[in-house]
């Protein structure tokens, strides 16, 4: 059962149970493992041969087979793809998803399906892929096919390209309000900002907290892509947009580098911190 972005989820089973869905939605935010989570259950609520119909995306679990597969990423009618997932062979240490990725999924897609199956593709971190995926992407999305549902999911809809964007319906997964944060949550955030008020040596310290404690260090990553994904709204022109979109890779490179090889998390909290001050002060 999936906790939180209640307003988001009645959308989709509103959509869902009218058999109103769209070809392809994007789940853009700094909370980047809702709008996975949310995706994953999109999936499970067509995919599962358990229920007669699909039931409330919210009660997705991983009863049944086909949920177990589509939460292992693994489902043959539910194409999972990221950085770290590569439908194609691919080289060790990628750092973005390929166009060779995109001639996998499309020849897969290709392929004929029966019992009016859907077919499904679950594209995590949308905003890695590369120029060349991007526009072999964007001509998927222009021949959708009957039954076919693209399920991106990126930190921020504004580092797309426009024509990707203009062809899915955005929703947005923000951080929770002060009002709706946890006392765990409050208390980091007054952290991190005390570290950045008190200079470099409070941020050091800071990191080597966060290094140790992997739940608290996922929070602190959260807000910090929060904070800069709003600097980038607040920017007046395209370099400054640039500039801040930039941050935003390099922080998400940084967090996925902890997340899948093994790094001295101390260092990488270090250099994380220590430039996210930079950018933000």
């Amino acid at each position: 059962m999936i906790l939180g972005y209640e307003r988001q989820i009645r959308y989709l089973d509103a959509t869902l149970r009218r058999g109103r869905l769209a070809h392809a939605y994007l789940f853009y935010g700094p909370d980047a493992a809702g709008g996975l989570a949310v995706a994953k259950a999109v999936a499970k609520a067509l995919v599962c041969q358990a229920r007669q119909s699909p039931g409330s995306i919210a009660e997705a679990g991983d009863e049944c087979r086909d949920c177990r597969l589509v939460e292992g990423n693994i489902h043959p009618d539910a194409a999972f793809l990221d950085v770290s997932h590569p439908l194609a062979a691919a080289e060790e240490d990628r750092r973005e998803v390929s166009i060779d990725d995109i001639r996998e999924l499309k020849r897969r897609f290709s392929l004929a399906v029966s019992g009016g199956r859907w077919r499904i593709a679950i594209l995590n971190q949308a905003d890695r892929m590369s120029s060349k995926a991007a526009d072999a992407f964007l001509k998927l999305l222009e021949e959708p096919g009957e039954r076919t549902l693209f399920l991106l999911t990126a930190s921020s809809r504004e580092i797309l390209p426009p024509t990707i964007i203009s062809r899915v319906v955005p929703i947005g997964f923000e951080s929770v309000s002060g009002a709706e944060q946890s006392p765990e949550d409050k208390e980091l955030l007054l952290s991190l900002a005390a570290a950045r008020s008190g200079g470099i040596p409070a941020l050091l310290a800071l990191a080597e907290n966060l290094a140790g404690n992997p739940p608290r260090r996922s929070r602190a990553l959260r807000m910090l892509a929060w904070e800069l994904r709003a600097e980038l709204h607040r920017a007046e022109n395209q370099f400054l947009r640039l500039a801040a979109a930039r941050r935003i890779r390099r922080m998400l490179d940084i967090a996925h580098l902890m997340e899948t090889v093994n790094v001295n998390p101390r260092l990488a909290m270090d250099v994380l911190l220590l430039e996210t001050k930079a950018s933000l002060v």
